[in-house]
């Protein structure tokens, strides 16, 4: 893997965001649920307790991401690819409700 790639070998977005998640339950559960709600809403969600990759729909466009595991409760999401005009915040507070779920 290069600089210019991110966990699921896609080239990375040089104006990416990342940032961490403590999870409230197990990574498995937690994935599990996420994979569930984002499939639900229309997006895709592929990958394991280790790293993955997921997209989703906004009313102004796509919005891609990757995860991976930083440890036993603790999830690191970069966002990849999303709408120009959505800051970065407001992606990030949407996705953090998902990783919360309990």
């Amino acid at each position: 893997m290069t600089k210019e790639q991110a966990v699921s070998g896609r080239p990375i977005n040089k104006m990416s965001h990342a940032f961490t998640v403590q999870l409230n339950d197990e990574i498995t559960s937690v994935l599990k649920k996420v994979e569930e709600e984002i499939t639900g809403s229309g997006g895709s969600f592929k990958g394991d307790s280790e790293k993955g990759i997921f997209d989703g729909k906004s009313m102004l466009g796509p919005i891609q991401g990757e995860y991976c595991s930083v440890s036993g409760n603790e999830i690191k999401i970069t966002i990849t690819h999303k709408p120009f005009f959505v800051p970065y915040h407001v992606i990030e507070s949407e996705i953090k409700k998902y990783f919360l779920i309990t």
